[in-house]
């Protein structure tokens, strides 16, 4: 008859760990204390913007109101369900206001959706909740400077 061998210190501890391991881990899914971070959480995406500047020459948009026209994006979402408005803001030259109605973000970063041209962009959170969106670029066929433009596509991000 053979026997087994005799079980090392190192396998016995190696059996305490994983069976320490498993337990807790079943222990977690079974009680439910693992839940999924809230939708307006502090470092969770907050809010999503795509601004589609090309296809709607934003210069046409007021100055005064807030309008949420579907013309004016190519998507859009806020961790609050709530609108997300735009106008030209009256101070800043070829500026657009973007409010996230209710969303308590204060950090945001813009990007040009602008395919094929670079373009750049700059944001600044305003004391109504708003943020400042200005887009621009180089007109590139007469090689002049950088200039803000109406019909620069972008995404605005709510951090």
């Amino acid at each position: 008859m053979h026997r087994l061998p005799r079980p090392s210190p190192a396998f016995i501890v190696a059996l305490v760990a994983l069976f320490f391991a498993l337990g807790g881990s079943a222990y977690a899914i079974g009680s439910k204390e693992l839940s999924a971070q809230p939708r307006c959480a502090a470092g969770a995406v907050r809010g999503i913007a795509l601004i589609t500047g090309a296809k709607t020459d934003l210069s046409g948009i007021s100055a005064s109101t807030y309008t949420q026209a579907p013309s004016l994006f190519g998507y859009r979402w806020s961790c609050t369900g709530k609108a997300i408005l735009v106008k030209r803001d009256p101070q800043a030259p070829q500026g657009i206001d973007v409010k996230f109605v209710g969303n308590p973000s204060s950090i945001a970063i813009v990007s040009s959706a602008a395919s094929g041209v670079a373009n750049g962009g700059s944001v600044a959170r305003q004391s109504d909740g708003s943020f400042l969106v200005v887009m621009g670029g180089s007109n590139a066929a007469s090689g002049g400077p950088w200039q803000g433009q109406w019909n620069v596509p972008f995404v605005i991000v709510l951090l």
